[in-house]
Order: structure tokens, then sequence, then C-alpha cells
């Protein structure tokens, strides 16, 4: 997790690579009568996973985020153009490794635009696997990979139907569900934003994402506080750009990027100090206040079981902009 600190860097452990065990992924299952044809056909699948790696491989080795066109899009390619700037700049972790290997395949059931694949990679050596979400906007478009996070270790996805049928995509609002996903994204934002002591703390199950931005936040607002400053995260769910696709046991997987805004400011003539690497994103002149800039995406588990409490099985965490303000 990338943090701005005081005159030493506060050392916090990134959510990118989430270490543990490697979580199971489900078989796909027959999908019920009710659900609709697919959308996309296993050979295209077969097309689109290899065509979106080849074009990440491309613009990973020459570290040149104009390289991704037609099967990497926003978010995805941004916040690959950042890591890029970071590695140039010496941060020898910083580009994400995205196995290109599939597990399983979920596919939206046709008859909706926006539409949405979702991969889930086989693991990494030292990490688990990774949830990769692909969007078609119309009929006439690629599917483009839009983003990713890594599983929470310990994490299982429910079983999904296969690519013969497809999924449902839900709306937002749907009264299929114990709690709508659209709630259940603002009810998680809300705990992001009040903390472990919020009142909706009890609505989900734990999970390390959030453990982590909770350690990060203390430790830098006590590094502010030794400025006689403060630190603030601001958290806003982009349900414009979430989706919900229905569990084969009637439940749902809800994917939702989230935007988070990270200020740390000090005063009385102190100077707040940022590691090497991020400096290389700052626009203006380092003095008294820091904003990082994150676009993070979060998968959130919606049982079918009104009685289970929805649970976050993969987050990441990802910097895109630092600025000094």
């Amino acid at each position: 997790m990338r943090r701005s600190a005081l005159a030493a860097t506060v050392a916090v452990a990134s959510l990118a690579v989430l270490g543990g065990c490697t979580p199971p992924v489900p078989d796909v299952v027959t999908a019920p009568a009710v659900q609709e044809p697919a959308a996309i056909t296993q050979t295209q699948v077969d097309r689109i996973v290899p065509a979106t790696f080849a074009e990440l491989a491309a613009a990973d080795e020459a570290l040149d985020a104009s390289l991704l066109t037609a099967r990497v899009a926003d978010p995805a390619a941004t916040i690959r153009g950042v890591q890029y700037a970071l590695s140039e700049a010496g941060d020898e972790g910083a580009v994400t490794e995205l196995p290109g290997t599939m597990q399983a395949v979920y596919v939206s059931a046709e008859g909706v635009f926006p539409r949405i694949m979702v991969g889930v990679s086989e693991a990494a050596e030292d990490s688990t696997p990774v949830v990769l979400m692909w969007v078609q906007e119309d009929i006439d478009a690629d599917y483009a990979l839009v983003n990713w996070a890594h599983m929470i270790p310990g994490a299982s996805l429910p079983a999904m139907p296969g690519t013969a049928t497809g999924s449902n995509q839900l709306p937002l609002d749907t009264d299929t569900l114990a709690v709508t996903p659209e709630q259940a994204v603002n009810d998680y934002v809300t705990l992001l934003t009040e903390g472990s002591g919020s009142d909706v703390a009890e609505s989900f199950e734990a999970d390390t994402y959030r453990e982590r931005l909770f350690e990060a936040r203390k430790a830098l607002d006590a590094a502010a506080k030794k400025g006689d400053g403060g630190f603030k995260d601001t958290i806003e769910a982009r349900l414009d750009d979430t989706f919900a696709m229905a569990t084969a046991d009637g439940g749902a997987l809800v994917f939702a990027p989230l935007s988070i805004t990270s200020r740390l400011a000090v005063k009385n003539g102190a100077t707040v100090s940022i590691s090497a690497a991020d400096k290389a994103l700052v626009e203006g002149d380092l003095k008294a206040a820091v904003t990082h800039t994150y676009s993070d995406f979060v998968v959130i588990h919606i049982p079918a079981d009104p009685e289970a409490k929805p649970a976050v099985v993969a987050a990441d965490h990802h910097l895109v902009r630092v600025q000094a303000k």
C-alpha cells in the first residue's frame, strides 16, 4: 500500500500481492434451466484471454502504456501505466504479475450491454489467484480487461454457471438477495470510511484488505500528528462501473471499483516525505501536504443464504496519482 509519511517513510505491506494460502476455485457447474444462453462461447473466450495477455506482455516489456489499446482499457490501462512509471523510477516490484492461465472463466448471459467476462487466474509464486474482469461495451466492441484484484488469503469463490449458459447480470437494486449489490457496496464503503468501529462492521466477514487499510491509516495519522497535522482517507463507490453476476445457487458476485483519496498534511514548517519511486509521479512541489489517489477494485460475494454475511473475496489497492496538495 503506497502511502506518504513524514521524514521517515512508514513501511506498510502492499495490498497488490497478498501472501498466504491459495484459496480453492470451485468447478463451474450446470446452470439452472432459467438461464439465458451465454453471451460468448468457449472458443471466443479462448481467443480473448491470449489476445489480452499478448497485448499486456508487449506493453510490459517496453514499459509503454500506449501499447495497451484494443484489449486493455481504463482503469486497467491507467493503473498499468503508473506501474511502468514507478518501475522506471526504481521500484522493482511495481508491475503486478498477472498470470495468463485461467482456472475458471465466468461469462454473462446474452441480452445485456455492457456485459462482462471474469477470469480467475492460476496463482503466481507467493501470491493468490487474480480475479480479472473484462467488459464489452457494445456489440461492436472488443472485450477489454478493465480491472483485477488478488483473492483474499483463505477466501473462496462460489460455484458459477459454465460458459455454455452464462450467468445473469443482476441490476444493482435487485430484490432477489437479502442485501442488494448497491447496498453491499455502499455499506462496505461506509465501513472503510469509519473504520473497524463502524456500525456496519459486523455486517461483513473479516478480510485482510480493510485490515491493512486501517493499519496504514493509523500509522500515517500518527506520523502526521508528529507534525501537528492529520491524515484522511476519502472513499467513494463507482456504482456506474459496478457489475453484479448471479452465482449458481442464487447469490451474487459484485465487482466494484472504488476511488480512494488519501491526504496527509503537516504544519509549522514541516515538509512531507514520500518514497523515491512515488516522487516520479508527483504533480507540483512537495511542501506541507501530499495526496495519493487510488483506483481500487473489490469483489464481494453476497451469499444466497440470507443468514450468511457478504464477504470481500478479492481486493487490490492501485495507486494512480500523486499530487503535492
